[in-house]
């Protein structure tokens, strides 16, 4: 069974696991482009229809974990895509703590 979001993108965190889902009706896959740069995951669809009627989409999403990019899948069922970004465990979080001087 398909996830249909409440809103047109939902970030969830599940078990070492980013999931990313985009509520997409209408289009077809190949309208669908999906990328993964430096922590950010953007999500492009575009669809021409008749003369003067075109559909766009651009959203960008920042995870705040590393993830290991060769593990990225992307899935489109019933007007979702459902992108898993499994967290890299080896990794540090981004950022550090700084310590107060006194």
């Amino acid at each position: 069974m398909t996830h249909h979001p409440d809103h047109d993108v939902e970030l969830y965190r599940d078990d070492g696991t980013y999931r990313v889902f985009v509520d997409l009706p209408g289009f077809d896959p190949e309208d669908i482009e999906v990328t993964w740069v430096h922590h950010r995951l953007t999500v492009s669809a575009r669809r021409t229809g008749g003369p003067g009627s075109s559909r766009v989409f651009d959203h960008q999403v920042n995870v705040p974990r590393a993830v290991d990019d060769d593990g990225i899948t992307a899935t489109y069922r019933e007007g979702v895509l459902d992108v898993e970004l499994p967290v890299d465990r080896g990794a540090d979080p981004p950022g550090r703590r700084i310590e107060i001087e006194e």
